[in-house]
């Protein structure tokens, strides 16, 4: 067998290797579904949704320390409406338990429910305790999906 023989299979396998370690430094979890784009695409949004989440927590703490009910309700109001769309949104580490990020999700939405209702009946003292349930439900999601 020549030298020429022997260094084909290994030029070969050294393609393969080549070719195949950036696909794998992504990782499978981040392109399952769709192309690149749309996962950029989900991410800037999920991104303007954590902008508005703390946009709406910056107005609730305000509006509680202040007692300014308007203020209280437009909070909650932007904190409820910044949930929509969650439903295509990714954690940013621990990418197998997306579930368990989406159920934060759902108990996000349910404890916004609360506050609602809390700010709604103008009880300051029950729409301060609703809110601090829902910065729970933030430092958990850190926690386990960002931090």
């Amino acid at each position: 067998m020549t030298i020429f023989h022997r260094a084909i299979p290994i030029f070969v396998l050294a393609g393969i290797l080549f070719l195949a370690v950036p696909a794998t430094s992504h990782g499978p979890a981040e392109h399952k579904e769709g192309t690149h784009a749309d996962h950029e695409v989900a991410m800037k949004s999920q991104h303007e949704r954590m902008a508005n989440f703390k946009e709406a927590a910056e107005m609730l703490a305000d509006a509680i320390i202040h007692n300014a009910p308007k203020l209280a309700h437009d909070g909650a109001e932007k904190l409820d409406r910044s949930l929509d769309g969650h439903e295509k949104d990714m954690p940013h580490k621990n990418r197998a338990r997306v579930k368990e990020f989406h159920r934060l999700y759902v108990e996000l939405g349910k404890r916004t429910g609360n506050l609602k209702a809390a700010i709604k009946a103008d009880d300051l003292p029950r729409s301060a305790v609703a809110y601090g349930r829902i910065l729970e439900i933030c430092a958990a999601c850190h926690r386990k999906f960002r931090d």
